[in-house]
């Protein structure tokens, strides 16, 4: 379920499929000079990152092996399923072994439990996308960050695959200066902000005799 949702994240952002064999999908962009390459590939256990190099090149497409641009531009998802979250302590070394790796293709390792592909069985790309945008999955997510949710799947994968581009509605941002104004005021700090915002540097000296005066006074009270 989760090759099929990458497949599909890959596709919507402008990947075709060249080639597939049993456990491994190939895909290329192409924008204008710009080519990249992505290649989607089932673990069935953690190789060591010569050996998955070895593999990865072993089954490549001709076309791509003669590209130029295919070792310096291509992702590597490997997709990994463990029975419980807990057995990831065992293979962590592995894991960061293989996504540290420079040689070839820039590798992440997406791993998953039994219990979090059983909460996206029936999700698609677009369902995916709904999820993280989800304010209350959000919430609860980072009261509980170790469940297995459908949030915590979504996450994983935006956060493991950085390339994919957060959905997000240009209504719901908030502009820096207003987050700002509302952190401030809800510390009590107005006055102070107030203060540092008719910070220059002719009046620096004043307006840092008046941050000290207005401490004293709030200590004084």
């Amino acid at each position: 379920m989760i090759n099929k949702i990458i497949d599909e994240a890959l596709i919507a952002h402008g990947f075709k499929k060249e080639n597939v064999n049993e456990v491994t999908s190939f895909y290329i962009r192409e924008s204008g000079s710009e080519i990249r390459f992505a290649i989607l590939h089932q673990l069935s256990t953690l190789l060591t990152p010569a050996e998955l190099n070895t593999a990865i090149n072993k089954s490549a497409p001709s076309a791509f092996l003669g590209h130029p641009a295919f070792k310096k531009n291509c992702d590597l998802i490997c997709i990994h399923r463990l029975n419980k979250l807990a057995e990831f302590k065992n293979y962590e070394e592995q894991i960061f072994a293989i996504e540290e790796d420079p040689h070839f293709f820039k590798k992440y390792i997406l791993y998953y439990s039994d219990t979090e592909e059983e909460a996206i069985k029936t999700y698609t790309y677009d369902d995916l996308k709904a999820t993280i945008s989800d304010k209350s999955q959000f919430n609860s997510y980072k009261n509980d960050p170790l469940a297995a949710t459908q949030y915590s799947v979504a996450a994983k994968i935006y956060i493991k695959l950085p390339f994919l581009e957060l959905p997000f509605k240009r209504s719901d941002l908030v502009s820096l200066r207003l987050q700002a104004n509302e952190a401030v005021a809800e510390a009590g700090l107005d006055t102070t902000y107030s203060t540092i915002q008719r910070l220059t540097p002719k009046n620096i000296d004043e307006l840092m005799k008046e941050l000290i005066g207005n401490e004293l006074e709030n200590n004084a009270n």
